[in-house]
């Protein structure tokens, strides 16, 4: 994969931002100059609720539908997949809006579903996490999950497929767990699922695990993987996987042996990998995994550093929640790979990822030195940080890269990076150019010109990219419109509609009190969609305007 050169971006006259104004935009709103952009949002799809209504929790319990992705039926297909972390995959019909269960992960307490083990009643993360489309699903059948197991719990780790006879387990075999020091309390498991009939409504086929890693805690999970989208049958990246595996809340404990974990080149959490997850692709440039059931390619940064995970892409990551790309309309092999990474307790970041970079965590938050007591400081003036191969053993310094956006845990800030995209879809022309993103509790949305996050990759801590606050129009069911300055009231009133009986929105949050829990997503045309989990509910983004 060809990266967008660090310096190969002219600055903007206002691209440059010290980090702390960052907060003062999302406090004051968009400075004089800014443009203001409302997005109009129409519900589009209500999911079943799987959480409980009557649950006011700062976890998890009180979510409503906890949905989490959005995928397009690959081949221009007539149906959405989507996710919910309680278990369940999803056929969602574009037509009718009918919903059919596809696969159910959650196995646990006559549940019915695959995996016994499966555990999703605790933790933002954890559950049903992911699922991806292999990028030749059309002619291969293939796409990828990742959920999350308990050991302790009783039961078998094999699936179970019960009720789901189409799954057939001949040759089905578990993997080792890929060990994370010092101790781990759950593990993340990669299968790969082959669907021999991809037009039937449930699943039909055979599954593969892929590998399944220790995890130290039950927060920052594996949570992401994506396809190159630029890539094409015959070039480099053609079905290499890119994966967001967060530091399992590591780097944020006072022990170093923990704390060391996301920095440390010998251990996968706290990174960005570069995997191949069919084995039967690329063999003649890469090698085969140490439980052989994918490879890694022999372009990888760390490939030739002794001790070091050659899995590794980019690393001194804490919570990697999303990766997105861009890729230029007028050169395809240009492309960006965007990290939105979840802050411990000041900064929320966006990162532009570089093959081998190192993003500080847990020794910086955003552009600021993390103390060990998880405060932050000024950067020092020396500002290196030792290659870390293992709790002992160090090559070198490095200068860490940061981020090219960044807000602070204030009012009119957040609790937690959801994700953005720079739009590239057609119905909304006026979007063109411009990147999108929103935090997770708050329910806050921001815009900035992508031209100004590639000018703020230059290597200078300082240089931010500008967030100008957005404007929710939601046109409601009944038939009005409200325009609102953040996600938070229209998922509110939909929980409270659908039967919420907390007074404020479920689940952990500082700032805000309780969580929209939004992400925004796209089909694959480009147009723009926004989840939420609190209310369970997708809307489209069906109009938008710039004034």
């Amino acid at each position: 994969m060809q990266q967008v050169a660090r310096n190969g971006a002219r600055r903007q006259p206002h691209a440059r931002r010290v980090g702390i104004a960052i907060a003062t935009v999302a406090l004051c709103g968009a400075p004089s100059w800014a443009q203001q952009l409302t997005l109009e949002v129409k519900d589009y799809a209500t999911f079943p609720i799987t959480g409980s209504a009557t649950k006011s929790s700062n976890n998890v319990a009180g979510l409503l539908a906890r949905i989490n992705f959005l995928r397009d039926e690959p081949g221009g297909g007539k149906r959405f997949f989507v996710n919910d972390m309680n278990g369940p995959l999803y056929i969602l019909d574009k037509q009718t809006k009918k919903i059919t269960t596809y696969l159910n992960f959650n196995g646990r307490d006559g549940q019915g579903g695959l995996f016994h083990k499966f555990r999703f009643e605790n933790g933002q993360g954890n559950g049903f996490v992911n699922f991806l489309f292999d990028p030749d699903y059309a002619h291969n059948g293939k796409f990828y999950t990742m959920h999350l197991e308990d050991p302790s719990l009783p039961g078998s780790i094999m699936p179970d497929n019960t009720n789901f006879p189409g799954l057939k387990l001949e040759g089905y075999k578990t993997t080792p767990g890929i060990v994370t020091p010092p101790a781990h309390r759950c593990e993340e498991v990669i299968i790969e699922w082959t669907d021999t009939n991809p037009s039937n409504s449930t699943f039909e086929g055979t599954a593969r695990e892929v590998m399944r890693l220790e995890l130290n805690t039950y927060s920052h999970v594996l949570g992401e993987m994506t396809f190159n989208p630029a890539a094409r049958p015959g070039d480099p990246d053609w079905r290499v996987m890119y994966v967001g595996c967060g530091d399992s809340a590591a780097g944020e404990q006072k022990d170093p042996t923990w704390r060391l974990n996301p920095q440390r080149l010998d251990v996968l959490i706290g990174k960005i990998w570069r995997i191949i997850p069919d084995p039967k692709e690329h063999a003649d440039t890469s090698t085969l995994s140490d439980n052989g059931q994918y490879r890694i390619p022999n372009d990888n940064p760390f490939v030739k550093v002794d001790g070091a995970r050659k899995e590794i892409w980019a690393y001194g990551l804490r919570n990697p929640t999303r990766l997105t790309w861009y890729v230029d309309p007028a050169d395809r092999t240009k492309v960006t790979l965007l990290a939105h990474v979840v802050g411990l307790h000041t900064w929320e970041t966006v990162d532009i990822i570089h093959k081998g970079a190192n993003y500080g965590y847990s020794l910086r938050e955003g552009n600021e030195l993390l103390k060990a007591d998880n405060n932050t400081a000024p950067l020092p003036a020396d500002d290196r940080i030792p290659m870390q191969i293992s709790d002992t053993k160090t090559n070198g310094m490095v200068t860490p890269t940061y981020p090219v956006i960044q807000y602070g845990h204030v009012a009119g800030g957040g609790d937690a990076m959801s994700g953005g995209y720079v739009y590239q879809g057609k119905a909304l022309p006026v979007l063109r150019g411009k990147y999108l993103l929103s935090d997770i509790t708050t329910g806050h949305v921001w815009y900035t010109d992508f031209k100004d996050m590639l000018a703020a990759d230059d290597g200078d801590p300082k240089t931010m990219a500008s967030l100008h606050v957005v404007n929710i129009l939601w046109a409601k069911p009944d038939g009005g419109q409200e325009t609102y300055g953040s996600m938070a009231p229209v998922t509110t009133a939909a929980y409270h509609t659908r039967g919420g009986k907390g007074e404020t929105l479920p689940g952990q949050a500082r700032v805000s009190g309780g969580r929209s829990d939004i992400h925004f997503l796209t089909d694959d045309s480009g147009e723009l969609y926004i989840m939420s989990k609190s209310d369970g509910v997708i809307r489209a983004v069906v109009g938008a305007t710039l004034k």
